[in-house]
């Protein structure tokens, strides 16, 4: 996903070229409510199949802020690891069904049956949605890929109805998954003197922004502590236990992480983070999954559990 956000930046600039915008605007939106619903124009073998694969993507929903419709949605990965400008100008084409438009955003139906071509949508068909509490809220329901022509970054999405309206953006969600919490057996908290100890110990620099100075910690069991911290450039994950500290996680490229959710889910004894980030000194801003590989905390492929 990250690797697309320059390739989405360069088009960007020249969409917001050509847009001019009025605070005093009459214009009125455009809505309509096209029947290309799940069950349309697709063979069962295909997308339906895809969508009910035993594959479970983790990652924060967003709901539309402009509508009252009791939608949500997440941002799709290509099938492609990468594109290029004139790749991605291709696909953004065939985006032609007209859902909602206003002065700043619009929506644009993806053909159902080309879908499957080029996102990746293994085990979407439904999410369970959870608050920043991880208790249920809702069940959500596949309804089509759409995309989304925003002004600061326009991207690919799958859209859900829900059962209720949806207004936070800190809800996240798990796809086709029908099982229960662990209980949680760790302790999250803030300490800025820790943090320093931790850069101190690590010979890290401050990072640019202060959001996240005092940095996440969690306490697990037998007095062992585990830490999210930022440095100027780069994020860290960081195991205390016994007076010595070990990295479990730096980024390999630069990276802050801005936001996290600590999961009731684990991997090899330590729990999935799900992170937002962005680029220190830039607006380029994703998300991902991160679990304990035995050895060390990495990207989960796609925000899928593994």
């Amino acid at each position: 996903m990250r690797t697309l956000l320059f390739i989405i930046i360069h088009i960007l600039v020249f969409s917001c070229a050509e847009k001019t915008n009025s605070n005093f605007s009459t214009y009125q939106p455009k809505i309509s409510s096209p029947k290309d619903t799940i069950e349309n124009n697709i063979k069962p073998d295909t997308l339906l199949a895809i969508l009910q694969e035993n594959s479970h993507y983790i990652g924060y929903i967003k709901p539309f802020y402009f509508s009252n419709e009791q939608e949500v949605y997440i941002e799709l990965y290509f099938l492609k690891d990468t594109l290029s400008v004139d790749e991605y100008a291709k696909i953004e084409k065939l985006a032609d069904s007209l859902i909602y438009e206003d002065d700043d955003n619009s929506r644009l139906g993806f053909p159902k049956k080309l879908s499957n071509s080029y996102f990746d949508l293994r085990g979407l068909s439904n999410l369970k949605v959870y608050d920043d509490n991880h208790h249920f809220v809702c069940n959500a329901n596949f309804i089509r890929v759409e995309y989304l022509n925003q002004n600061i970054s326009p991207c690919f999405i799958a859209v859900y109805k829900t059962e209720k309206k949806i207004d936070s953006d800190h809800y996240y969600c798990i796809s086709n998954i029908n099982t229960t919490f662990e209980k949680l057996n760790y302790a999250i908290f803030k300490d800025s003197v820790f943090t320093q100890k931790i850069r101190q110990e690590l010979s890290l620099t401050l990072p640019y922004n202060a959001f996240n100075e005092e940095g996440t910690h969690i306490r697990l069991n037998n007095n062992t502590t585990l830490s999210i911290v930022n440095s100027s450039d780069y994020a860290y994950i960081v195991l205390k236990k016994e007076g010595t500290f070990k990295v479990l996680y730096k980024s390999k490229e630069t990276e802050n992480i801005t936001g996290l959710t600590i999961l009731p889910l684990s991997k090899n004894e330590l729990p999935y983070i799900l992170v937002r980030c962005i680029a220190p000194e830039s607006d380029f801003m994703w998300e991902g999954l991160l679990y304990y590989d035995d050895n060390k905390y990495t990207y989960a492929n796609r925000q899928r559990m593994k």
